[in-house]
């Protein structure tokens, strides 16, 4: 019979915890790239969410700057060219305008589209899906280019159908986007 001892478990089983250890960081999304800290943008301004320490001061420059509102938006709407795709109903191609605190613009129901990026934030507008792993579907033809600002945090970003990534971004917006 094999006599097991503490020599010769210990490092098989230091091996194994380091391999899974491995095995764990590679897989999935990095969470350092998650949470990291957002990038200064030109002015040398902190790009971070309101409520961060120390942020306080930026957000009233940004405010000053853009008008006094907390977010301003340009939507532009657009179909894409594969006209296999059938529209959402009621999609319509077109520009609007959409400020939040105060609420403005000609966007179609301002009240539900700053309601809707109080209670979702920038995230959706500065996610990059690009490593992410999305399901292969395809949603629609509805494409959406934003510029503006929302909460200090410049935005110029493409909205679309064309993963589940994508799907999921342009439905956690659908009342931006799709009024």
């Amino acid at each position: 019979m094999r006599m097991h001892t503490l020599a010769t478990t210990l490092p098989t089983r230091l091996a194994a915890l380091a391999a899974l250890g491995l095995l764990l960081t590679a897989c999935g999304n990095d969470s350092s790239e998650v949470n990291a800290p957002a990038p200064d943008n030109d002015n040398g301004e902190s790009t971070e969410a309101p409520g961060n320490e120390g942020d306080d001061a930026d957000n009233e420059d940004d405010g000053e700057a853009s008008g006094d509102a907390e977010v301003e938006l340009t939507i532009e709407r657009s179909l894409s060219e594969d006209e296999s795709l059938e529209p959402a109903e009621g999609f319509e191609e077109g520009t609007y305008t959409l400020t939040c605190g105060p609420e403005g613009g000609d966007h179609p129901d301002v009240e539900a589209a700053c309601a809707q990026i109080e209670e979702s934030g920038e995230e959706p507008f500065t996610l990059d899906t690009s490593d992410m792993a999305c399901t292969m579907q395809i949603g629609g033809p509805e494409e959406a280019h934003v510029t503006g600002q929302v909460h200090g945090t410049e935005i110029d970003t493409e909205f679309n159908q064309r993963n589940g990534c994508e799907i999921e971004r342009f439905e956690e917006l659908d009342a931006v986007l799709n009024p």
